[in-house]
């Protein structure tokens, strides 16, 4: 029950005392039901004054304001609470309320005064820093809000002064403290800003440990393009031991439903600090990239054709002659599926010690696959190209169109390599796209 409704019953209060006129009959006729009613109304404000999330900041209507704090557990104005509030004209609370400690840096931050508006406001932490000038004012003064994360392991210290209808001011106090992490784990994207990929591209997020609380991760990241949404989704590929160090990392991908459109501009934010991943460990920093998504090459590679096809904006550009892995021999197939380009060199030093071959030196060779699948020069296998499947997984391109073909390959674009009896499974990198749209979408934290 508000204290105008309070004062509504009462029409007394000490110091200027007021008296609300009303017929003698009338009075004693509503005696009993008053005061029955204000009993209901201590018991309520007594039992709800410490059951609150806020911190109250309780100011008396006195000629020399006085502050006093209530809701705080087993302190005197706690227990007191319903007699103040039923002389208070002014309240301050806050959320979280103040007192409180291990808040999460990224946790909003309000602090709401009610008969009275906000004159000013300060909030310092003791690392000496003011964060309180970044604060927003709501239209009526009467509602605060930090819009500034905060800084770990800080206690930050609120000075207030309201300002009620009559021009009284009373100043009012509070601290909060943020967590001291544990440990912190930093992130990083694989595609840099300002790079231009293709248009099979994922958007690669790992952590250097793993992340317990996945989808307070993914919350904290936001995708954006300048042709507007793009239908997509994050999906949270197995935890792996990428560096070989004994720790696993978590991994994040961002994937569109199809392929990005051609020629657009991407910004991703992972605002990561302030972000509780469970298990004592939090988010480390902000991170960001600006990349492009360059014009649509597409290679269709059907292995029965032994033919390479280049589409580029949805024209073909080149069909060159090659040879595939030769199936009729186990492992030497080259996997169906959509595969990537990661990296490129223009000489590569091959080796398959099942095949009893290492040491190789392979000219302009596009790396598609994590299991050793290329695309590159092999002038020996000149007498098959576009007649014969011979090559031990790898696209086998004669002299001159190896090169060609190189000089034209981006990161991120898509190789589509159908018709063998081997597909592409979770071994294999980038998997993202043996998923159809609606299997990956099962792959997010949210």
């Amino acid at each position: 029950m508000s204290t105008e409704l309070i004062s509504e019953l009462i029409f007394l209060r000490e110091g200027n005392t007021t008296v609300r006129r009303s017929p003698i009959g009338a009075l004693r006729g509503r005696t009993a039901a008053v005061v029955a009613l204000l009993a209901t109304i201590l018991l309520v404000l007594a039992g709800c004054a410490g059951s609150s999330g806020d911190e109250v900041v309780t100011v008396t209507s006195t000629a020399a304001p006085a502050v006093t704090v209530s809701g705080l557990n087993g302190s005197p104005a706690a227990s007191s609470s319903a007699s103040t509030a039923l002389n208070t004209k002014v309240r301050v609370s806050s959320k979280p309320k103040f007192g409180s400690t291990d808040i999460a840096p990224n946790d909003p931050v309000t602090i709401t005064v009610f008969s009275a508006k906000i004159k000013s406001l300060s909030v310092k932490g003791d690392d000496g820093i003011e964060v309180g000038t970044s604060g927003v004012l709501s239209e009526d003064q009467a509602t605060w809000t930090l819009n500034q994360r905060l800084a770990y392991h800080t206690t930050y210290t609120f000075n207030g002064v309201t300002v009620d209808a009559a021009g009284n001011e009373a100043p009012f106090t509070g601290t909060l403290a943020t967590v001291n992490p544990a440990t912190t784990i930093r992130a990083s994207f694989q595609i840099p800003s300002g790079t231009t990929v293709g248009v099979a591209a994922p958007v690669i997020i790992t952590f250097a440990e793993p992340v317990e609380d996945k989808a307070a991760a993914q919350s904290a990241l936001k995708l954006t393009t300048d042709k507007g949404d793009i239908q997509g989704s994050w999906g949270w590929l197995q935890d792996e031991d990428i560096q070989g160090s004994g720790v696993k990392q978590s991994i994040v991908h961002f994937r569109p439903a199809a392929y990005w459109p051609a020629n657009t501009n991407v910004h991703v934010e992972a605002n990561l600090a302030g972000v509780n991943y469970g298990g004592g460990a939090w988010g480390q920093q902000d991170i960001v990239t600006d990349f492009t998504i360059g014009r649509s090459q597409i290679v269709q590679a059907d292995v029965n054709s032994f033919r390479m096809v280049v589409l580029v904006d949805g024209k073909i550009v080149k069909n060159y002659p090659v040879s595939y892995g030769k199936e009729s021999v186990p492992g030497r197939s080259t996997v169906s599926g959509i595969h990537v380009v990661t990296e490129k060199f223009p000489t590569f030093s091959m080796c398959n010690p099942q095949f009893d071959y290492c040491n190789v030196e392979e000219k302009w060779a596009v790396r598609i696959n994590n299991n050793g699948e290329f695309i590159h020069e092999n002038a020996l296998t000149t007498p098959y190209l576009g007649k014969e499947n011979v090559s031990h997984g790898c696209v086998n391109m004669g002299v001159g169109d190896a090169e060609d073909y190189y000089n034209s390959a981006i990161y991120g674009d898509p190789v589509e390599v159908t018709n063998t009896g081997s597909p592409m499974t979770e071994k294999d990198a980038l998997y993202d796209w043996i998923y159809s749209y609606a299997d990956w979408q099962k792959l997010s934290a949210l």
